[in-house]
């Protein structure tokens, strides 16, 4: 018994010296720009707390996505061009989206020069991103215009979500967006407590309990393994454990929602129904634009909503129907 002691605490010493080699190989290869694939090997298994602090100390990091898609200022930056615009100049196509609607709506100016074309987007926004910040924007459109919403079925499971920052663990865009549930009035919406970079930056150095206590009641995939214990991320084997936790906590999160635990396909369908009810009703044209990635676990968007699009004679846009996935 003695002796199986001794080779487990020689075994722990002798890790524990390996991780701090490795520890300061990465810091000193950091700092000499050396083996950076390796450092993000190492790097995704960084807490989300210690990721973001990350990035605030270094605005100019690649991949850096604190300051991106927060609603509050891309609606404030939207109103601004808004009141900026010719009005004489025609419809405006205004899209609320992530980067494959981009993409594609890009491609449809190349072809039609005339198209004038006013984004907003989110990477890898989920539909409740989307569809809130088409609420916020509702006073930077004109009758006829056209309003696009876009919904990609990869981030269907972010609708039970605040942040992207708790279900991409390895890049936690912190920009936040509410959560809706189906009541019999419509759509109750939840809106987070911090809605802007600089109400995240004040988070740093006077945490508010109040944002943790709102992820942990309504967020789905907030989880201690993602945010807690920040200081395990001195060791690079802690982050490497980190990383399978995290990840496998938002995929058992992610089936739970897909299974039911959250109405994804009643919230869907009536952000469809009421999406084109508003836009019609300030005198613009709605299109729904459905984006089907490649996962074949990925909820089949244009089945969910295809009822609506039909029952309301709404024009649409499903990749399913021009490509395989």
């Amino acid at each position: 018994m003695r002796k199986t002691i001794s080779v487990l605490g020689l075994t722990v010493l002798l890790l524990g010296a390996l991780d701090t080699v490795v520890a300061k190989t990465l810091t000193w290869a950091e700092e000499n720009g050396k083996l950076g694939s390796l450092i993000q090997y190492f790097e995704y298994g960084r807490s989300v707390p210690g990721k973001l602090a990350r990035w605030e100390d270094n605005p100019e990091a690649p991949g850096n996505l604190y300051d991106v898609a927060w609603r509050s200022e891309a609606v404030e930056v939207s109103q601004q061009a808004f009141l900026n615009e010719d009005a004489s100049q025609g419809p405006v196509l205004r899209s609320y989206g992530m980067s494959f609607v981009n993409n594609i709506i890009r491609h449809a100016v190349e072809i039609d020069p005339e198209i004038t074309w006013d984004a907003h987007a989110g990477p890898g926004a989920p539909p409740n991103f989307t569809y809130s910040l088409f609420q916020d924007d509702r006073n930077a459109r004109r009758p006829g215009d056209i309003a696009v919403l876009g919904i990609l079925s990869s981030s269907v499971p972010g609708m039970a979500a605040l942040s992207n920052r708790t279900w991409a663990f390895e890049q936690p865009a912190p920009f936040t967006y509410p959560i809706f549930w189906p009541e019999e009035s419509g759509l109750r919406r939840v809106n987070p407590l911090v809605n802007s970079s600089e109400e995240q930056r004040r988070l740093t150095g006077d945490p508010q309990q109040s944002w943790e206590t709102q992820l942990r009641q309504e967020d789905y995939f907030f989880s201690l393994q993602a945010f807690g214990l920040t200081w395990l991320d001195q060791s690079p084997f802690a982050r490497l454990v980190r990383r399978s936790l995290a990840t496998s906590n938002i995929k058992r999160a992610e089936a739970s929602v897909l299974a039911g635990d959250y109405p994804y396909e009643e919230v869907l369908r009536r952000m469809v129904e009421e999406f084109a009810r508003v836009a019609r009703a300030d005198g613009q044209s709605p299109v729904v634009m459905l984006i089907q990635s490649r996962n074949p676990i990925d909820v089949n968007v244009l089945e969910v909503v295809r009822s609506i699009l039909e029952r309301d004679d709404i024009p649409y846009f499903a990749t399913i129907e021009h490509f395989n996935p």
